[in-house]
């Protein structure tokens, strides 16, 4: 009789580990510079004028909950999840219909007034800004990110709302010549201060960054014209340097190019050649998966947890293997494609880092759910990148003017920033 409780308290307590659920993480902030992810705290070196993008997302707590129920909600073995989207999870318990969906999110970017951020928040499940570093005599800064989600719990009639915040930062040492007077993201000047000068140097730098948006907008019709104003600015700029040189010759400043307008555009056309190669791979590992997924389930033998593993991990290695900006070069450029469809996380209900599975027959139809999603929207995807890569190419015609008069500029130095791909 002690050896049947013995076995009996051994079973129920290897069917409840089953479906225990991992603690939940408590919220954090996930940081990328530059496609590059930081710990928290950390800190980077930075030049003055230098521009980079940060983006921020927020993750742990009831995001995890929401996103990947099998891993950390405690759901029993009779308890169903009946739908899955990328902000609300509906499910019942113990024969209740239970829900959690996401009614807003807040974000907060934050620095010393001298730190210029340039915010994007429309990417699905980032927050996007644009930093500036100014030229002033700064030597350390910060940038602190803060993001508030507001969640509903409805269970039968009932409503509550739950919120989680989580702070990351990133502090700045920034760097620099001394003796530098002016600096933005693509002209610096040393020496002699002038106020003539800097007004030029401001137009120049204006010009570039119409230049840039007229690219990102496929608005190659006007781009031709701002090209001739910049070399007009950049003529002005000569004619100065000049005049200061005759009337005081001590009086000199070095002036710095650094790059081109068209930089960031020539960059997203190998970005965007990289994206068409992953959608080609992605046809081709989608019907291997799927053809392997077909065969474990007709084979008759029960279907390992870790054979389940073993088809998802290729979409998660080819996840990362993505260029780091390619959820902002498709929203920019393609925003017809669904970034949350192209995740395969977005349709997991359990969490891959965590490599635990506890409900097998939910997964099966999570990989379903999503190899039918791609089986039916790739064709539509790759016609979309296609076309955005052919007109993206027009770039080059406009680098290749705008080469060619930097590289002829004999009064200033040009600074090649262009990073062979």
């Amino acid at each position: 009789m002690k050896r049947i409780t013995i076995l009996c308290f051994l079973v129920f307590f290897i069917l409840g580990k089953a479906y225990s659920a991992q603690p939940v993480r408590d919220p954090f902030v996930e940081l990328f510079v530059d496609g590059k992810k930081l710990v928290n705290a950390a800190e980077i070196n930075v030049q003055k004028g230098d521009r980079f993008t940060v983006l921020a997302q927020i993750k742990g707590g009831l995001k995890d909950v929401v996103h990947f129920p099998d891993t950390y909600l405690d759901l029993g073995p009779d308890d169903e999840i009946v739908s899955k989207g990328y902000n609300k999870l509906v499910y019942k318990k113990d024969g209740k219909l239970c829900s959690w969906a996401k009614t807003d999110e807040k974000v907060n970017f934050e620095s010393d007034n001298r730190i210029k951020l340039d915010i994007n928040n429309d990417l699905v499940n980032k927050h996007q800004a644009e930093v500036i570093i100014p030229v002033a005599k700064v030597e350390k800064s910060y940038i602190k990110v803060t993001i508030t989600t507001t969640w509903e719990y409805t269970e039968d009639s009932t409503t509550k709302q739950e919120t989680n915040e989580a702070t990351a930062v990133v502090y700045l040492d920034i760097q620099g010549n001394n003796n530098e007077w002016f600096a933005t993201p693509n002209v610096k000047a040393n020496g002699a201060p002038d106020e003539g000068i800097k007004q030029t140097l401001n137009e120049i730098q204006g010009s570039y960054n119409t230049i840039e948006d007229l690219f990102a907008n496929f608005n190659f019709a006007a781009i031709q014209p701002e090209i001739h104003k910049l070399q007009a600015s950049v003529n002005k700029l000569d004619q100065q340097l000049h005049m200061i040189a005759i009337q005081n010759p001590s009086h000199h400043s070095e002036i710095y190019f650094v790059g081109l307008p068209s930089d960031r555009a020539v960059s997203e056309i190998s970005d965007f050649r990289a994206i068409a190669a992953a959608w080609d791979n992605l046809q081709q590992l989608v019907d291997q998966e799927t053809t392997k997924l077909h065969q474990l389930e007709h084979s008759g033998d029960n279907i390992k947890k870790r054979d389940l593993l073993n088809i998802i991990k290729p979409f998660l290695e080819w996840q990362e293997n993505l260029p780091s900006d390619a959820e902002s070069l498709l929203h920019q450029y393609a925003k017809e494609i669904k970034w949350q469809d192209i995740r395969i996380n977005t349709y997991l209900s359990f969490n891959p880092e965590e490599e635990r599975i506890n409900n097998k027959l939910q997964v099966e139809d999570d990989l379903h759910r999503f190899l039918d999603n791609r089986s039916a929207n790739m064709a539509f995807e790759k016609q979309k990148i296609s076309y955005a890569l052919t007109r993206i190419q027009a770039v080059r015609i406009f680098d290749g003017m705008l080469r060619g008069f930097f590289s002829s500029i004999n009064f200033a130095h040009f600074e090649n920033t262009r990073v062979p791909k």
